[in-house]
Formats: structure tokens, sequence, C-alpha cells
């Protein structure tokens, strides 16, 4: 990057932008994003929660969609922005957004992070395990939203980038759509019209007067146990009809959507600040980081991150992003040190706090005294920021590394952080297994289910899947030896 960027940090109390853009375009840019947040948070008339700082979602806001494609470094052509959902450190990563004067509606790009922000949201609206095509439909709906001047947003507005799809990509049958293990096991190679049908279906049934209250029946149903199709038959009754009530609904030329006037959103406070030279200089490591390394990366991230450190060996910033990179490379003490330099020079660094967990975490997996000192910094980090769902897992997995049986307030910490955070895969995933080993298998379906069908991943839908089936034969099994 180059390095006369004048980076600016806009900071709101649920997000956390980085951009090379000017002081107006990242307020608008932020402000955009709160305003989403409190649109979908009065529809489903949920109160407004104070975010703990380290959760909050974090953009980067980078030149280009080729940057993105560079950060996200799996060879894909068509990517123009991704999200990446993690207890104390989601990250999202977008190119800049071209200025459209004539238009209140988002752009692509922008229309990309508010579908990834949906299914961040929908986790924490939604119990149980929503099927895919309802998953995927509520991201459509909500990412074609408008914000306009006033401080109204509308939200639910046609997507149109669906149309060709809907009209030329191959049809996916309503039968298929209602189930996702028969879609995933049917679903074509060639590219269909499963997005954008899930859009029209979840459209409809939204704002559709002779369906009114089906879409709630439906969850209802889903949420008992009903199974995918017996809760659409019981919801929606006869499912052929509703496909040709889709069809229709199709071809109309106008469409409703939510239009929520200014006195229905809560507007947030927006900082902004521009980047100090240190700071502007390690974002491009920060990134990286963020996004992710490997074995190959790592020293290369590394190496940038050592040579910014020696040009500014007092910056707290510098010194966090260089103790991640040195964690990330393999260098626990590096780290520890890095990150209790980073302390040192300001004291409530919670992400140097965290970095430094990291690292004594990874040390005492093979030096067994260190676990107190884990434990200590952990209380640290907890003092710090009480709602930071790092300290609260690790807490708990420091016990479960140790081979020792977690206190209940460890167990109890746990269950907060994945309450902070239910987007967590490896939280939930932890929890499960804990209410597996103990055998609590309701607790351990309840805490599976929202993983049963990941809109994104079905590898780990099976594991879940697998998790809830040897949990389920663990029981029977302890039954049957309790009954001989």
């Amino acid at each position: 990057m180059p390095a006369h960027a004048e980076w600016h940090e806009a900071s709101s109390p649920n997000f956390l932008v980085y951009a090379d853009q000017s002081e107006g375009d990242i307020r608008e840019f932020t402000d955009m994003l709160e305003r989403y947040r409190s649109a979908m948070r009065f529809i489903y008339k949920l109160p407004e929660e104070p975010t703990s700082p380290s959760n909050r979602l974090t953009v980067f806001v980078v030149r280009d969609a080729s940057q993105v494609r560079k950060l996200m470094g799996d060879g894909s052509r068509f990517v123009r922005g991704f999200y990446l959902p993690r207890a104390g450190g989601s990250v999202a990563f977008v190119p800049q957004v071209e200025d459209d004067s004539q238009s209140d509606r988002v752009s692509r790009d922008e229309q990309i992070l508010l579908h990834e922000y949906a299914h961040h949201f929908m986790f924490s609206v939604f119990s149980g395990s929503p099927p895919l095509w309802l998953q995927e439909g509520f991201a459509e709906f909500y990412s074609t939203a408008k914000f306009d001047s006033s401080g109204g947003v509308g939200l639910g507005l046609p997507a149109d980038h669906r149309a060709a799809e809907l009209a030329l990509a191959q049809e996916v049958p309503l039968d298929l759509l209602l189930d996702t293990r028969k879609y995933r096991e049917n679903a074509s190679k060639r590219y269909d019209a499963f997005y954008g049908r899930s859009w029209l279906l979840f459209h409809y049934l939204t704002f559709s007067d002779a369906r009114a209250g089906q879409m709630a029946s439906y969850l209802q149903r889903i949420n008992a146990g009903e199974g995918e199709v017996a809760a659409a038959v019981g919801a929606f009754g006869d499912l052929d009809a509703l496909d040709k009530e889709l069809t229709a609904y199709m071809k109309r030329r106008r469409l409703t959507y939510l239009n929520l006037r200014p006195d229905k959103i809560v507007s947030q406070p927006i900082t902004i600040r521009m980047l100090g030279k240190g700071e502007a200089a390690i974002l491009p490591v920060v990134m990286r980081s963020k996004r992710g390394v490997n074995k190959e990366t790592a020293p290369e991230v590394l190496a940038d991150a050592r040579t910014v450190a020696a040009l500014y060996p007092d910056d707290p910033f510098v010194l966090t992003a260089l103790a991640e990179a040195e964690f990330d490379a393999g260098n626990e003490d590096a780290a520890i040190s890095a990150a209790d330099k980073a302390i040192a020079r300001q004291p409530t660094n919670v992400g140097a706090m965290v970095q430094k967990i990291f690292a004594l975490f990874r040390k005492a997996s093979d030096e067994q005294s260190l676990w107190p000192e884990v434990r200590a910094a952990i209380s640290a980090a907890n003092a710090a920021e009480n709602d930071n769902p790092i300290p609260l897992a690790y807490f708990y997995r420091s016990y479960a590394a140790q081979g020792r049986k977690p206190p209940e307030m460890a167990v109890q910490g746990l269950q907060k952080a994945l309450q902070l955070a239910p987007y967590d895969t490896g939280n939930r995933l932890t929890l499960a297994e804990y209410f597996i080993r103990t055998g609590n298998s309701k607790a351990a379906e309840t805490t599976l289910t929202p993983l049963l069908n990941h809109p994104h991943n079905a590898e780990l839908a099976n594991l879940a899947r697998k998790m809830l089936e040897a949990g389920s034969a663990s029981t029977k099994d302890g039954a049957s030896d309790s009954n001989s």
C-alpha cells in the first residue's frame, strides 16, 4: 500500500472501520452500518444492547476488488468482499465504494457486506436451525437496503441482481428448495437459481396478505422438530399452489418493501481519527493477520511486522500487531514480549492482552507450570473488558487443556462467550462437546442445532450431525448399562 496513504479509523458502538478515504466518506459508511443494524433490530423488536468494544465488527475498506481477492487468497476470480465471524474478532473486507449521488440504494460491494452481516444477525434472532433457503432468503432480503438522506432505512427492496438468475439459471423446484439435505444431495453442478428463489419465497411470505402468519408458523414448527418438509406443508399447505403463486409474484412489475422512518432508527455516535504513521504502516500486516495466515504466509507477514516495529518500537498498535504475527509464526516468547511492551505503554490494550493469552496458552500445553500464569492473564483481560468473549472462553479451555474438570464458573463463562458471539463455531463445538461428555444430550442438541444447516459449510453441518449422533448413542449405551 502507498506510504502516503491517509488511513482513518471510524469507531462506533457496534463497528470499527478502517479506510483510506476521507473523513466524510468513512463516516457515511459507518453510519450506514449502524442504521442497518438498528433497522433490523426494530423489525424484530430487539432492544438496543451495548456491544463490548472487542466484539464489534471490524471492517477494512481496501482499494479495490483485486485487493479483496488477494486477501482472500484462494484464487477466486469473483469475490468482491468477504466476512469472517469470530468471537472477539469478526472482520470484513470490502473495496472502496464509488460515490453514486443518483441513488440511495447500496452498491453491489456494500450489498455483499450487508448480506453477510445479515447471517451474523440471524443467529442472534432465531433459535434452532433455520433451513438453508431461509438463511439465504433472509440475507438476500435484507441486503437490498437503501438509506435516505433524512435518516430513514428501506429494507426488502427488489433483488435486481437476482433477476437474470431467476430468468435464466437452472430452476430449483420448491420441494428441493425447502429441503436442505435433499438440495445438497441433488443440486446441479451448474449455477442454479437457489439464491434467487430463496429471496423470492422470503419476500413473498413477508408481504403476502393471503399468507400472513405462515412464516411464523413455519419457524415454530421447525423449532418444534417437525422436519423441514413437514413444517412447510403444515404451514404453507399445498406446495404446488405456493409454487404457482411464486411464479406469478416474480412477474409483478412493482414490489412492496419496508420503509422505516428516521424516528424508528437509533442513531449512534461515530468518532473519526486519522491513524498515526506507525498505525498506517502496520495496517497491511494487521489485515493479513486478521484474514488468517498459514505456514507459508506467516513468515512473510512476520518479516513485514518486524520491519515496521523497528521503525515504531514504542507504538502500542504496532506492538500488538507484532505480537500477533510472532504468535502466528510459532514464536510464543517473542509474542509475549511484544504484548507485554504494548500493555506497558497502554495498560487498557485488550488486544495485546488477548495475544498474551494465546501465546501463554500454547506454551502451557508443554509447560504445565504455566497454567496459573495463563489464568492470571485471562483474569487481567476479563477485568479490562468483562464482556470480551475470548477471556471467557479461554478460562474454560485452560481447564480442559490441563486435563482438569472445569468449575461451574468456567462453564458459565463459555456459555456467556457463546451468548455474546453466537456465530463463533469453535466455542459452539467446545460447549457441545462438554454437554455430550457430561451426558446432557438435550443441551448438546440445542447448542449444535444452528450448525445443522450452515449456509456455507456442509462439512461443519455434517460434523455437528455426527456429534449429535455420537452423543445420542452414548446416552443410550449409558441407559442400557444402568438397566442391566
